[in-house]
This record gives C-alpha cells, sequence and structure tokens, in this order.
C-alpha cells in the first residue's frame, strides 16, 4: 500500500522557559479550534527511543547517552472517540521524531471522519508529550569558569534552535503486545522491545508517574532494535529504552491540556 501523505508546512519550535506551558504550533491551532470539542481515547502506549534504559527524559533529566533523544511510539486506540460520534476504535496514532523532525504516522484504515479526528487529537496529544519530552532542565549559572556561581537555577533547552513537523502520512501500522514484549511496524521502519524482567522472573520492571508519555504504569522495556529510514529521518539504533503501558485520555485530562516543563 502506497502510503498517502498530507502536507504540512514547517513549523519553527517554541521554546518554552521554566514555568511557562509548551506546545508545538499546529498543537496550539488544534488547541484553540477545539478545545471545547469532547473526547475519549483508551487502549495501549507503546514507545522506544534512542536512550539508555531508563531514558532519563523520562525522569524529566537530559537524555543519555546522548545529547539528543529520538522517538518512534503508538496509541493503540482500544476504544475510543470524537466530539461522542466518530468512532476510533482499532485504530492507531503513532509517529516518529528524528533529526528531520517530527513525524505524525496514522493508521491507513481510517475513513475521512476519522482522520480528521486522528489529527485533532495527535496535535492535542503528541505535540506536547514531544515537547515536553524534548525539554530538560540544567543547570546554569552567570559565573565565569572557575568562579564560584553566586546562586544556582534551572534553564531549559531544547535540541533543536526548529523543530519541524513533517506533516501526516496514512500508512499501515502492525501494533503487536505480548506477554513478553512489544513490536511496531510501519513501512519505513519500526522497533521491538523485550520487557526487563526484575528479581521475580514472572514480573517486568515497571515504573509509575513518568513526565513524558501518559501512563500511569509504564512496563520498562529494552530495544532488540529501533530502525527508521526515509527522506527526513534515519533512526538504527538497539538496546535502547522502551515503555509500554495503558492510556485513558480525554479533553478532561491533564496530559489534554498545556503542559508545564520540568522544574
Amino acid at each position: 500500500m502506497t502510503p498517502h501523505r498530507r502536507a504540512w508546512p514547517h513549523a519553527p519550535a517554541i521554546l518554552a522557559l521554566l514555568g511557562s506551558a509548551v506546545a508545538m504550533p499546529g498543537a496550539a491551532v488544534a488547541q484553540e479550534k477545539h478545545a471545547s470539542r469532547p473526547w475519549r481515547i483508551k487502549g495501549q502506549l507503546s514507545e522506544a527511543c534512542s536512550c539508555a534504559v531508563p531514558c532519563a527524559c523520562n525522569f524529566g533529566e537530559r537524555p543519555s547517552p546522548y545529547e539528543y533523544c529520538h522517538t518512534m511510539w503508538s496509541y493503540w486506540v482500544q476504544e475510543g472517540n470524537w466530539d461522542h460520534q466518530v468512532r476510533l476504535n482499532d485504530l492507531r496514532v503513532g509517529g516518529v521524531e528524528g533529526p528531520g523532525g517530527i513525524q505524525g504516522l496514522l493508521d491507513a484504515r481510517a475513513d475521512a471522519t476519522q482522520r480528521a479526528a486522528m489529527e485533532n487529537i495527535w496535535h492535542l496529544l503528541s505535540g506536547r508529550m514531544l515537547c515536553l519530552m524534548r525539554l530538560w532542565p540544567l543547570k546554569a549559572s552567570g559565573a565565569e569558569p572557575g568562579e564560584r556561581p553566586a546562586q544556582q537555577g534551572s534553564i531549559i533547552r531544547t535540541r533543536f534552535v526548529e523543530r519541524q513537523f513533517l506533516g501526516f502520512e496514512y500508512v499501515p501500522i502492525d501494533h503487536v503486545i505480548t506477554e513478553r514484549g512489544a513490536k511496531l511496524t510501519f513501512p519505513d521502519g519500526g522497533f521491538e522491545a523485550a520487557y526487563i524482567f526484575g528479581r521475580d522472573a514472572a514480573k517486568p520492571v515497571t515504573v509509575t508517574n513518568i513526565v513524558s508519555w501518559p501512563i500511569p504504569v509504564s512496563i520498562k522495556g529494552k530495544t532488540i532494535y529501533l530502525r527508521y529510514k526515509n527522506k527526513f529521518n534515519q533512526l538504527d539504533y538497539q538496546g535502547t529504552n522502551a515503555n509500554q503501558g495503558h492510556f485513558d485520555l480525554s479533553h478532561t485530562q491533564p496530559a489534554a491540556r498545556p503542559m508545564m516543563a520540568p522544574k
């Protein structure tokens, strides 16, 4: 199947200082336009990135071991609706973020009405999620090298001076979740991750309350591979961080509102 691309203009990132809300330009437009539209989605999120396990971005820290965190994800909407009328059951809302920008990857099976709803939800969720993930606190002071700083504070920096939204592609998305791991496949790549098991060999390691993704409990995983290649982004990693968890999100949830930078 040939992916359907919807062209969008490149948009610069909005850099937010500590204590300010952050959002992608497209997300801000969607927010303002559809702030009163009711929606709800429930299902499972699978995500992997280029950071070592565990991804420090999940805890509001800067990436490691690289000075960047490239990621790939899919919200598998097992039950959902937009404006009480548009059903979104069994559709996938995903994307990939790399050095070339952020690509929205949406389920090719969606009809025209579902596509409009999915694009709105993508902006409301993924834009803010990515902005939060791509921000990390760095200690800053006005002291010269060798001087003792009078007072230490925090600033927020991003990887790119400008972050580009590359538009949406409607593609086949294969999203598989098992008791041992998760696998996500797009036409241009994907990832496979195995869960990390703790002292109890029957239970994977879990973390609660991470800042990067709107899942109450994250099952921690380690990638067997994470690859993606098109004209915008080329990713090739293995042995990196992965998250798996259930989500239940709506227009009334904090994840759907402007997010604050980590303090």
